[in-house]
């Protein structure tokens, strides 16, 4: 049985490996940089430097084989280390100090009862997969990382020079604590209005003929959005899934504005096809974020 996952930076590939051990897949990530930004094409453009993957199909090629972890970590020494969650882990992901408030409230603690780790601006809190789907803004600075998604781990590097660290040692490895009732309630809310057919395939339920076709198309045109093409782990060919996403939430922002069409349906529905399509909770909500206020802006006539 593994030993408690220290405290302190022990190195990268001996935490890769040891995460293994608790059957959690780990992946290699691109490593930020003070000056350059990123180690990834975009450099110091990079909308999220040190946090996505370096392989071409992200957490779906990480893995808990130790001979492949050993040759990515040789070819990359200093790559930051993901895990995949949705398999043996999922991460409530805190961004903000008052975030952290609202999930402690809600469990009625001081202190979270699971691992806790204190990243570059926030922290992550580590339980057991339940199944629970990946969700962007569960609560205000909180997401979740459930099946699908992706989390950095210690003792990887920030891009603000500091390492991410357990604040609270994992005390009972490799068994993790399972997502508590409170928090797994806000995760799986109550289905929002949806977009499903009927069965006579004749319309959609809770909105007109003509919105309920174009959220649908919009999702649909994201779901089928040509993806990065990565070689020899740099990216030759940019994609256009994050395009695709900003102009569907403009598109359907428009619409909004004068219709029934709701924030909460569209961007649960945006941010599936999101993370269906390889882009990260903190990308999805951005380019949602962005596209959305823009298409508010500018009423569809």
């Amino acid at each position: 049985m593994p030993a408690t996952p220290p405290t302190t930076a022990p190195g990268l590939l001996a935490a890769a490996l040891h995460y293994t051990t608790a059957g959690i897949p780990v992946m290699p990530l691109h490593t930020p940089h003070p000056t350059r930004g990123c180690s990834c094409r975009d450099g110091p453009d990079c909308a999220s430097p040190g946090k996505h993957p370096r392989l071409q199909h992200g957490q779906r090629d990480a893995t808990t084989n130790p001979s492949l972890i050993r040759t990515w970590w040789r070819r990359w020494p200093d790559a930051n280390v993901g895990v995949a969650t949705g398999t043996a882990l999922d991460v409530c992901d805190v961004d903000t100090t008052d975030g952290m408030h609202r999930v402690l409230n809600l469990l009625d603690v001081a202190r979270p009862a699971a691992p806790l780790v204190r990243t570059g601006l926030g922290w992550h809190i580590w339980y057991a997969s339940s199944g629970l789907p990946s969700r962007v803004g569960m609560l205000p600075g909180v997401d979740w990382r459930g099946r699908g998604g992706s989390a950095v781990a210690p003792p990887s590097l920030h891009a603000t020079g500091t390492r991410y660290t357990f604040q609270q040692p994992w005390t009972t490895a490799p068994v993790l604590p399972d997502c508590p009732p409170a928090l797994r309630r806000i995760v799986l809310p109550p289905a929002p209005p949806a977009i499903a057919a009927r069965a006579d395939g004749g319309g959609i339920t809770n909105l007109d003929r003509y919105t309920a076709a174009a959220l649908h198309g919009e999702v649909t045109r994201i779901r089928g959005a040509p993806r990065p093409v990565v070689h020899g782990g740099r990216r030759v060919a940019a994609g256009g899934r994050n395009n695709a996403l900003h102009l569907a939430a403009f598109r359907l922002g428009q619409l909004a504005a004068r219709s029934d069409l709701d924030e909460h349906t569209v961007w649960t529905l945006l941010t599936d096809a999101a993370l269906h399509v390889g882009l990260s909770p903190a990308e999805a909500r951005r380019t949602i974020r962005s596209g959305w206020r823009a298409g508010l802006r500018r009423p569809r006539r």
